[in-house]
């Protein structure tokens, strides 16, 4: 029995550092452009894990830009202040965490990939918002409020608006997130 456990230790290492290796190769290069060949060459594995891992590169793609947890925490907290503190967050994350985002975004023509963005965003972003949010009209709201928070998401990560990226945090905070803000709790 003991024999087995180093083989389970390698192999979960290779397939924790086949999804790295995607993450960060689809999010700086995006779908298109990167191929199981070079994931495979900055995970240091053989080609032929990531098919038996994974059974695709759009299996595999999926999977390494799942950003689940890390949205399950941003909505995180008091609905008082959620909007300012969601446009904070990824006003900082902007740089580091969203090019996984930008890469799902671009890879989106894809139906399997598009449907799995339409799900994970409904999903992650609208459905817990719902539950938290009071009146009739919580669905319509939770759906706007994660609508407004991709469009920002977009302009930052897929046509890198430089108005935005330039703006000064704080304004952007006040403004973009006073409004989302207005989406959950009214004027």
């Amino acid at each position: 029995m003991t024999e087995h456990v180093p083989n389970v230790e390698r192999t979960a290492r290779a397939r924790r550092s086949i999804l790295e290796a995607a993450a960060r190769l689809f999010g700086a290069d995006g779908y298109d452009a990167v191929g199981i060949r070079d994931i495979a060459s900055a995970a240091e594995v053989n080609p032929a894990l990531i098919t038996r891992h994974f059974g695709s590169k759009e299996n595999l793609f999926l999977e390494a830009v799942n950003p689940g947890e890390r949205w399950e925490r941003l909505l995180d907290g008091p609905i008082a202040d959620l909007g300012p503190r969601v446009v904070e967050s990824v006003l900082r994350d902007r740089r580091d965490g969203l090019e996984v985002f930008g890469a799902t975004i671009r890879a989106s023509a894809r139906s399997d990939i598009r449907d799995h963005l339409r799900s994970s965003i409904v999903q992650q972003f609208a459905t817990p918002l719902i539950e938290r949010l009071p009146g009739p009209d919580a669905e319509l709201r939770a759906h706007l409020f994660a609508a407004q928070l991709i469009g920002l998401m977009t302009a930052l990560t897929v046509y890198d608006d430089g108005s935005l990226m330039d703006a000064p945090t704080a304004d952007v905070v006040a403004l973009y997130g006073g409004g989302l803000q207005r989406l959950l709790t009214g004027p």
